[in-house]
C-alpha cells in the first residue's frame, strides 16, 4: 500500500511517499537535521518505506518546514491507512517513551518533558508541533510519553515507539501489509 501526497505553499514545498510494505528505508531531505532523523527512526521502527523531500524558509526557522512535512506526511497516511490500534514502549539510554495510535479518530496528548530549546538545528517546541500535527492530518488518536535520559535520548526513543505503534495499528487495522 503506497500513498504520496504534495504540498506547495509560500513558505515550503513538500513531497513525501510512503509504502506500508517497505523495509523501512528512508530517503528524508528537509533541511532540518533532528527532524531528517525523527523521519528516519520513524521508517526504522515501522518498516515503512518513506521519502520526503522539503525546501522552505529556514531562514526564518524550521516551524513551517516541521509542520508542512507533518501535515504532508499524516495526508499520505491516512490515505492508505484508516483503521487499527498499536502501541510500543521503547528504551533509550537513559529514557523510556511510549507511543499509542488509534486511526479513525483524531486526538492528541503528550507528556514529555523537554530541558533544551533546541537540539541538531529543531527548536524542541516544535516536536510536540509535528507529532500534533501528523496525528490531526492522519485521522489518527496518538498519546505519547517519555521519561528519564537527555533530550535526545527522549527524541530517539519517542520517534521508534511512534514508528512500532504505527506500524502494529496498520497491521491490526488491514493485516499484514507485507503479507498482501
Amino acid at each position: 500500500m503506497r500513498a504520496s501526497f504534495r504540498r506547495d505553499t509560500a513558505e515550503t514545498k513538500v513531497e513525501v511517499s510512503i509504502d506500508l510494505e517497505g523495509s523501512g528505508s528512508s530517503e528524508v531531505e528537509t533541511g532540518v537535521r533532528l527532524l531528517d532523523e525523527i523521519l528516519r527512526l520513524l521508517a526504522r521502527g515501522s518498516g515503512f518505506d518513506l521519502r520526503v523531500r522539503a525546501s522552505g524558509d529556514l531562514p526564518t526557522g524550521d516551524h513551517h518546514t516541521v509542520e508542512d512535512v507533518a501535515i504532508s506526511f499524516g495526508q499520505a497516511l491516512a490515505q492508505v491507512a484508516v483503521a487499527g490500534i498499536g502501541s510500543s514502549s521503547v528504551p533509550s539510554g537513559e529514557a523510556l517513551a511510549f507511543a499509542a495510535v488509534r486511526f479513525g479518530a483524531t486526538g492528541y496528548r503528550e507528556e514529555v518533558d523537554i530541558s533544551r530549546r533546541s537540539l541538531e538545528g529543531m527548536d524542541l517546541e516544535n516536536l510536540g508541533h509535528f507529532m500534533r500535527t501528523l496525528a490531526y492530518n492522519g485521522g489518527l488518536t496518538l498519546h505519547l510519553r517519555a521519561s528519564g535520559g537527555d533530550d535526545w535520548q527522549k527524541v530517539e526513543a519517542l520517534a521508534t515507539a511512534l514508528g512500532r505503534a504505527l506500524r502494529r495499528a496498520v497491521e491490526d487495522g488491514c493485516g499484514d501489509p507485507g503479507n498482501k
